[in-house]
């Protein structure tokens, strides 16, 4: 349980992520967390005022993930929330006063991304996190300027370890040999090999 400070200041991130965490834990529900909680991981660790989360569900059935989000006490507009995953997979609620991006596994990537999931502990709760290749394709799906930096930082901290082959794969399977997240990608393996 959250303890907010004398001023009522908003809890951290990674607290809030330790705590969701726990109740789907306790709930037993797939899910892994991603964005910032994970970059911490696995590259350059930057400050954050949400927590995104992959809940499993069928996304044809978005009302039980909403029902989900209720029983661990987020705040949502259920007609909102409801049309937003209808049209986009996608919805922003609150839990504990910060933002929750929430996720349902829309394209077919999700499967290959839930089988590389790794199990970290978050301030000493267990909790499910995309691997660093997963986190890369993702980061790499949204391709805002901060998603490649953060690309960038992984390939740095992460240098011999990352599976190449893989995310590019798993690119080209998402968005087609030509599209420009590809180029990016080659771009930052080739700049890999140059350091060396």
């Amino acid at each position: 349980m959250l303890l907010m400070s004398a001023d009522n200041a908003l809890p951290s991130a990674s607290d809030v992520a330790r705590d969701l965490a726990a109740a789907l834990e306790a709930r037993g529900q797939e899910y892994a967390l991603g964005g910032a909680i994970a970059l911490a991981f696995w590259g350059e660790p930057r400050g954050t005022l949400d927590v995104d989360v992959t809940l499993f569900l069928a996304p044809d059935k978005p009302s039980e993930c909403l029902w989900l989000l209720q029983d661990v006490e987020c705040e949502l507009t259920f007609s909102e929330s409801l049309a937003s995953l209808r049209e986009h997979g996608f919805c922003r609620v609150k839990y504990h006063g910060l933002r929750l991006d929430v996720f349902l596994p829309i394209v077919d990537f999700y499967t290959a991304a839930q089988a590389r999931r790794r199990r970290v502990q978050l301030a000493g709760q267990p909790a499910m996190i995309w691997d660093a290749e997963s986190l890369i394709v993702f980061k790499l799906m949204f391709f805002r300027r901060k998603d490649v930096a953060d690309v960038e930082g992984i390939r740095r901290i992460q240098r011999g370890r990352l599976d190449l082959d893989w995310v590019r794969h798993q690119l080209v399977e998402l968005y087609g040999a030509r599209d420009p997240r590809v180029s990016q990608w080659e771009e930052l393996v080739a700049e890999c090999e140059a350091d060396r």
